[in-house]
């Protein structure tokens, strides 16, 4: 049966639309002190250790990792220790190392982007209890953001050349070989692990993600708020969901609509972050109308989180996605505070294990980790 790709968008639309208002737990001000001063000695201690002892790079972070997770400095609830136990950094090492050797002319932040959808597919693989893993599937499809939703972004890149790019993609989803460029080659990867006349299904999924990249060129026309939110959902939902079919091959309605729901939110997060970018280059989204603040959007997006992830529901896997989300919109808020009411500002500062103005020292810290981590496991490699 084919992918229910209308019902799977209206209903996310409607879960959106429906989503009721939350009520963020509060975090002390003496709280968010202590963790900040923990987080800066950590973090300046890591440093320091990590250019003296560079061949003990893993055992240096994953020392850190489980320190922030016992003391509880950024989440409630503990859980990197267990995502660590899991292999979540033997993993991103795996990733990087083959990244290295066989496309290295990727820069940092695109492997870093790529890198983001690993964690992606590793938390549906905890999620439904499947052995945490870098499949074929799982490379070859984080690779192709990359090469594909960057491509097709760039405003360098004339829009006949990327008609003719998806046309070509089109083809090669159908079935028609094509080994002239990585995309079509990365393809082929999930063709092996995933065979078309067994699991028919995941490339279904691949052509929906591919469909809903090209509609959303659109968002550089006049077009409604209702049609703009609607190639949002579902250029984010189907890429979540193809994230699933690569995971598990085979999904109920209920785990599609959930990866449905995963995706769309994930991608009004990527529109809050690429506020100045999206207005740049006059791409239509949630955040770029000309409002003084978006105060609205971003309830409705936070209560569309809390409505897939309820915290009722004691899945540890949804916990993290609700918890890690909006820290996610907690840091946009700190870089761009102009973007909501002081009213909002102090909400969201009120729930966070840190006040807001920490965020970009944090995030710059973490980035430069990773960037670091990188080139040391390229050069050891």
């Amino acid at each position: 049966m084919p992918i229910p790709r209308q019902l799977l968008t209206e209903c996310a639309l409607a879960s959106y639309k429906q989503a009721a208002p939350v009520q963020l737990k509060r975090v002390s001000f003496i709280k968010k002190w202590q963790n900040e001063r923990k987080l800066k000695k950590m973090t300046e201690q890591l440093h320091a250790d990590l250019q003296e002892k560079k061949d003990q790079t893993k055992k240096l972070v994953t020392a850190f990792i489980l320190e922030i997770d016992s003391q509880r400095l950024l989440f409630e609830r503990p859980f990197l220790r267990f995502f660590l136990e899991k292999g979540y950094l033997d993993v991103a090492e795996a990733f990087i190392d083959r990244t290295r050797e066989q496309d290295s002319a990727l820069s940092t932040e695109e492997v870093y982007q790529a890198m983001r959808n690993v964690w992606i597919m590793n938390s549906l693989q905890i999620h439904w209890n499947l052995p945490l893993a870098l499949t074929p599937a799982v490379y070859a499809y984080s690779l192709l953001y990359p090469y594909t939703d960057n491509y097709l972004d760039n405003p360098a890149v004339s829009l006949e050349e990327k008609q003719a790019f998806n046309e070509r993609l089109s083809h090669v989803i159908a079935g028609e070989k094509d080994h002239s460029t990585r995309v079509f080659e990365l393809i082929g990867l999930i063709e092996e692990q995933f065979p078309r006349n067994q699991f028919p299904d995941v490339f279904d999924s691949i052509r929906f993600i591919h469909e809903a990249q090209t509609a959303s060129m659109k968002q550089h026309q006049s077009l409604s708020d209702e049609m703009v939110l609607r190639l949002s959902f579902e250029k984010g939902g189907s890429s979540v969901l193809a994230d699933a079919f690569l995971v598990k091959g085979s999904l109920t309605q209920e785990e599609m609509q959930f990866a449905f729901n995963y995706g769309a939110f994930l991608q009004l997060l990527d529109d809050l972050q690429d506020i100045d970018e999206d207005k740049a280059e006059e791409l239509r989204t949630q955040f770029t109308p000309d409002k003084t603040t978006f105060d609205e959007e971003i309830r409705q997006l936070i209560g569309f989180i809390y409505k897939t992830n309820p915290s009722e529901d004691q899945s540890l896997m949804k916990d993290v996605i609700r918890s890690c989300t909006l820290m996610m919109v907690m840091e946009v808020v700190s870089r761009q505070p102009e973007a909501v009411s002081r009213k909002l500002y102090r909400e969201l500062e009120a729930a966070s294990p840190v006040k807001l103005s920490f965020y970009p020292e944090m995030m710059s810290f973490f980035q430069t980790t990773f960037a670091d981590l990188e080139e040391r496991y390229a050069m050891q490699h």
